[in-house]
């Protein structure tokens, strides 16, 4: 039972350690390639499909009628979703959480682009990583996941040192006690019918 725990722990360190560092560091590849952009979700405008705390991975100036976009407003970037192209070129936009159509319409030179990708709370970390004191954070519980799991393996190596030295004493084996004690009594019963002189 011992085992299995820390062999669960392990796995959910090692998922924990890989996923996150490796969608943090995909996105700024895509994002620093010049083709992509990466934003994070503040609102729950977009919810279900994309909640708060996501990360959305824009395709530059690529999109169409019924994606995802993300585009520019006075109030910053809004990642809403296109329903119409209007006659006059424009766009009318909505989130898919919202009841109506947004009030403004979106000049196409605006639209940043199409949402290729939105991985849930990939933006929260994003966020918490640009933080030095969220990044120094993340470093010092490496460091201590680190230490937490040698500690674990030296722990699961002489559990498994003590299993292998119980097991190999022949005194310890249930089968060889069983043996010798059925020994002992055919021992007494012939010491107790030899013949007397």
């Amino acid at each position: 039972m011992h085992k299995k725990r820390i062999i669960s722990l392990r796995s959910t360190l090692a998922l924990l350690l890989v996923v996150v560092p490796i969608g943090i560091v995909v996105a700024a590849v895509l994002a620093l390639s010049g083709s992509y952009k990466v934003y994070v979700i503040h609102t729950g405008s977009m919810t279900p499909t994309i909640p708060s705390r996501s990360a959305v991975l824009v395709h530059k100036d690529h999109y169409h009628v019924g994606q995802v976009v993300s585009f520019e407003t006075t109030a910053g970037i809004v990642t809403h979703r296109v329903v119409k192209r209007n006659i006059d070129g424009s766009l009318t936009t909505k989130g898919d959480g919202n009841k109506d159509n947004d009030v403004n319409v979106v000049e196409p030179a605006s639209v940043i682009g199409g949402v290729v990708a939105a991985p849930r709370e990939l933006g929260y970390w994003i966020r918490y990583l640009q933080n030095p004191l969220g990044a120094g954070s993340v470093i010092f519980a490496v460091i201590c996941i680190g230490l937490i799991w040698s500690i674990a393996s030296e722990s699961s190596s002489t559990l498994d040192t003590s299993t292998v030295t119980a097991d190999s004493n022949p005194e310890s084996s249930t089968t060889e006690r069983r043996h010798r004690a059925a020994q002992r009594r055919a021992l007494r019963v012939a010491a107790y019918d030899a013949p007397t002189a």
